[in-house]
């Protein structure tokens, strides 16, 4: 979340977006998004809180058959916006399990090309509402900043990047992997279909992967349900607290949640109508005049008629 606009918005907000803009640093941002992936690397790219972490558990398992021996997940699938500002300098290492796989939150223009990618999308009210749930007690206080304001004057105000220092708006996100969702080397998924069967969503990604080995399947079923993840949580913590917390300004015991429910419903419910409307309006905006789809619902049936009609 680096490099937003800080003179902008309440003093909270303006306090969040200066501590963000520290998170990254330029030099570590500009290697990880200069790294050169191998043909069978895979990705994991998402805007935030839209399952990343727990399609990291799921690569893992998959190529390693059931390892839980490392101290964090990011150790084992890099991210790479933040991997040399973590500890984790070499992108280019041997990996201990094969395929070597890596998260990422880049939109398409910048994302190192040339690897598989597995590209998952989240309704945008849930994955907003999570991330403010995710920054709140590590980059502000409760009450510092509000969910409207958060999502209005900061998610809502992100335009075309400039530069590989700025981050996409979750809509352009969207709109630049949308366009290359057929590709061969892409596989387009949905965090609502993760929860409602997480046994169809693992057998697509063992495909994909070209991994057959039913017994290693259904053991990576078990080892990324919640129960198994929220057990283990220490395991899928984020790095940056740990190595970035001083550098922007936080105490060093600030750090987020990130194993909550994963609710589908929850942000809306939790949203105001004014806020609400806002998404929607930047949706019809950004994505529905590109595509004709008018939410978010829609994209996701028509992806899932469409794989009805090519397995029919």
């Amino acid at each position: 979340m680096s490099f937003e606009k800080c003179a902008e918005g309440s003093p909270g907000l303006q306090l969040l977006k200066q501590r963000l803009s520290r998170l990254q640093t330029v030099e570590g941002r500009r290697k990880g998004l200069s790294f050169k992936p191998r043909s069978d690397d895979v990705f994991v790219v998402t805007p935030p809180k839209c399952g990343t972490t727990w399609m990291q558990q799921i690569l893992h398992q998959l190529r390693s058959g059931g390892d839980m021996s490392f101290d964090n997940i990011n150790d084992v699938v890099p991210y790479i916006e933040m991997a040399y500002d973590t500890g984790k300098t070499d992108l280019e290492a041997v990996h201990n399990y094969q395929p070597r796989c890596y998260k990422t939150h880049t939109w398409y223009p910048v994302c190192p090309k040339g690897a598989k990618y597995i590209v998952i999308y989240r309704e945008p009210c849930a994955a907003f509402y999570s991330l403010f749930n995710f920054f709140k007690g590590w980059m502000f206080q409760p009450g510092e900043v509000t969910l409207s304001e958060f999502v209005t004057d900061f998610l809502l105000t992100r335009a075309v990047p400039k530069n590989k220092m700025e981050h996409s708006s979750y809509f352009l996100h969207l709109l630049s992997w949308l366009e290359h969702r057929h590709d061969s080397n892409v596989l387009f998924l949905f965090f609502e279909d993760m929860k409602e069967d997480l046994e169809s969503v693992v057998k697509k990604v063992a495909a994909f992967m070209g991994i057959q080995d039913e017994e290693r399947i259904k053991k990576t079923v078990e080892m990324s349900s919640f129960e198994f993840m929220k057990g283990r949580s220490t395991k899928f913590s984020v790095l940056g607290p740990r190595y970035r917390n001083k550098a922007c300004g936080l105490p060093d015991d600030a750090v987020p949640i990130l194993i909550a429910t994963g609710s589908a419903t929850k942000g809306r419910e939790m949203m105001d109508d004014k806020t609400k409307e806002a998404i929607q309006a930047k949706w019809l905006e950004v994505v529905g005049k590109q595509t004709g789809f008018q939410d978010y619902n829609e994209l996701r049936n028509a992806f899932k008629k469409e794989e009805n009609q090519n397995v029919s």
